[in-house]
């Protein structure tokens, strides 16, 4: 995208917990933005804290995802405060380049868009969407996941070590590990993979195991335990039991990031 020229009424700077900044940081940001600030912690962040023009995150890709997934319509920008322990693959500065942000509060900056995935369980969206993956299984991993799946007209009862479904984001790590292709962030697409599928002599010989999921399209799961599943993004986790139904799809509202040069 091009350079643009938005300026912020009001930001929302998000705080990885028992991170500790010398107080001139977050008056610099201030003096910067001459906007209105608020300082959200991260272990009390909710989606209505994040109803800003703009969110900072202040940590590491960890403190970036998790508001990532709540934003609805901001912006994000992250800034990286512990370069030598996080790798910041997602955060646009590190804190030493903290003078960065003028450009940015005066308008000249970029934004990509990274797709993220939308879940509804049982019939209700999730406040959460998700910027890496989704994860539906089993809560103790070394129990087997029982579930229905349903895609593109098939269906299939499974036994594995559950289902992951995937942002181009998120295909370079834990769903790569699991045997997925990655692909890039901007891709308007999902991708799912079946961890270690169980193939049975008789009843079960699956064949959703890995696959796309194209814009428009979804994939339904149903669990067949009576206790102990559950559906992940990132650190926020529902009980998923019998009785229960997950759709996941791409989600309408790909998060916009600020990139700075």
């Amino acid at each position: 995208m091009g350079v643009s020229s938005q300026m912020f009424g009001k930001v929302a700077i998000v705080m990885k917990n028992g991170l500790e900044l010398k107080p001139e940081v977050i008056e610099t940001i201030r003096e910067m933005s001459n906007a209105q600030v608020e300082i959200i912690h991260y272990n009390e962040m909710k989606k209505s804290d994040l109803d800003s023009d703009l969110v900072i995150t202040i940590g590491g890709d960890g403190t970036f995802v998790r508001a990532s997934n709540l934003i609805q319509n901001s912006l994000i920008l992250g800034i990286n405060a512990e370069p030598h322990k996080s790798e910041g693959a997602l955060t646009s500065i590190d804190l030493c380049a903290l003078e960065k942000l003028r450009e940015v509060f005066s308008g000249r900056y970029e934004v990509k868009k990274l797709q993220r995935a939308m879940v509804a369980l049982n019939g209700k969206v999730l406040d959460e969407h998700a910027l890496n993956e989704v994860y539906i299984g089993a809560i103790n991993q070394f129990h087997s996941s029982r579930y229905k799946i349903r895609f593109r007209g098939q269906e299939e009862e499974h036994r594995s070590s559950g289902v992951l479904v995937s942002t181009g984001t998120g295909s370079r790590a834990w769903f790569y590990s699991a045997g997925g292709k990655a692909f890039e962030p901007h891709e308007e697409r999902l991708g799912f993979i079946v961890r270690e599928p169980y193939f049975g002599k008789r009843l079960f010989k699956p064949k959703l195991i890995s696959g796309f999921i194209d814009k428009g399209e979804k994939i339904i799961i149903e669990p067949k335990r009576d206790f102990g599943g559950v559906l992940a993004i990132n650190d926020s986790t529902y009980d998923f039991n019998n009785g229960d139904v997950a759709e996941i799809q791409l989600s309408n509202k790909p998060l916009e990031v600020i990139v700075v040069k």
